[in-house]
C-alpha cells in the first residue's frame, strides 16, 4: 500500500523537509559569517590601517557601524512589516512585490542574516577597527602616552555609543516605515539579480 495517501506519512516528509532546510540554513550562516567576517578583517587589520591616515580609517570605521545599522534596520523592518500591501504587487506581477512577499515570508533567516550575521560582525569588527586605530595613536609620535589613552577611551566609548543608538533609533524607524524599508530592500534585491 502506498503511504503518500496516509496523513501520518505527509506530516512526517514536511517534518524532515524543514529540518533539512533549517540544516542548510545553519550551514549557509555560519559560511556567510566566516566569509564576511573574513573579508571584513582583512580590509581593517592593522596592516591596512597603517597604510591608510588616520581619518581614512575613522572613516572606514563610520561605514562599518552604519554596515550595522542599516542592516538591523532591515531585519526588524522584514519581521514587523504586514505582508498585504506586498501581496497586492506580487499580484499585478511586480518584481519587487514577489522579492518583497519572499523576504516577508522568510522574516526569520532574513532577520537572521541581517541582525545576527551583518550586524554582529560589523560590531566585533568595528571594535576589532578601533582597536587598531587606537594602537595607532599609541605608536605614534604625534600624542603622548595620557593623550592616546584618553584618546582611546573616547574612541571606544564612541564606537559604543554610536552601535547602541544608532540601533535603537534605528529599530523605532524600521517598525514605523517597515514597508518602505522592505519595498526598498526589495528594489535592491531585484537590481542585483539583473
Amino acid at each position: 500500500m502506498d503511504d503518500k495517501g496516509n496523513p501520518r506519512s505527509r506530516e512526517k516528509r514536511i517534518k524532515n523537509k524543514k529540518k533539512k532546510s533549517n540544516t542548510r540554513w545553519v550551514v549557509t550562516a555560519f559560511l556567510l559569517s566566516f566569509l564576511i567576517s573574513l573579508v571584513l578583517s582583512a580590509a581593517t587589520s592593522d596592516t591596512v590601517l597603517d597604510l591608510v591616515p588616520v581619518f581614512a580609517s575613522a572613516l572606514i570605521l563610520i561605514a562599518i557601524i552604519a554596515l550595522g545599522i542599516v542592516f538591523d534596520i532591515i531585519g526588524v523592518a522584514v519581521t514587523t512589516a504586514d505582508i498585504k500591501p506586498f501581496n497586492s504587487m506580487a499580484a499585478r506581477k511586480l518584481k519587487t512585490g514577489q522579492k518583497a512577499v519572499w523576504l516577508v515570508n522568510n522574516a526569520e533567516k532574513v532577520s537572521s542574516f541581517c541582525n545576527d550575521i551583518i550586524g554582529d560582525i560589523a560590531g566585533i569588527v568595528s571594535g576589532a577597527t578601533g582597536a587598531a586605530i587606537a594602537a595607532n595613536l599609541f605608536t605614534s609620535d604625534k600624542f603622548s602616552h595620557e593623550t592616546a589613552f584618553f584618546l582611546t577611551l573616547a574612541l571606544t566609548s564612541l564606537i559604543s555609543a554610536l552601535t547602541v543608538g544608532g540601533k535603537a533609533m534605528g529599530k523605532s524607524v524600521a517598525i514605523k516605515h517597515s514597508t518602505e524599508i522592505v519595498t526598498f530592500s526589495a528594489k535592491v534585491l531585484c537590481g542585483f539579480k539583473k
